[in-house]
């Protein structure tokens, strides 16, 4: 089953690499963007396309990377509120068996 999973992965990948490739032979003009007063060089409008995926793939992940880090942070100081509250049961348990 192992080697199903691997192969499948392998023909997906493939096929998304001859995608991509045929995306950017079929994209070769050269186009100039413009943003307010800013203009960039003249390239081929693929490689603003790849730029931009990539700009947008790494950006997610900073983002996934903040709300996991936000949300282990949150679970420590709750793991430590938790565990301050099991010692302070456990205090008054025997507190009031020796009462």
């Amino acid at each position: 089953m192992q080697w199903l999973k691997r192969a499948v992965l392998i023909i997906f990948l493939l096929l998304v690499a001859l995608a991509t490739l045929d995306f950017v032979l079929e994209n070769q003009q050269s186009i100039q963007l413009q943003f307010l007063e800013l203009q960039s060089p003249a390239m081929p409008l693929a490689l603003f396309i790849v730029i931009a995926f990539v700009l947008g793939s790494l950006l997610g992940v900073f983002i996934g990377w903040l709300i996991t880090t936000r949300l282990r942070l949150k679970l420590m100081v709750q793991s430590n509120e938790l565990n301050r509250y099991r010692k302070e049961i456990d205090k008054l348990r025997t507190q009031s068996v020796k009462g």
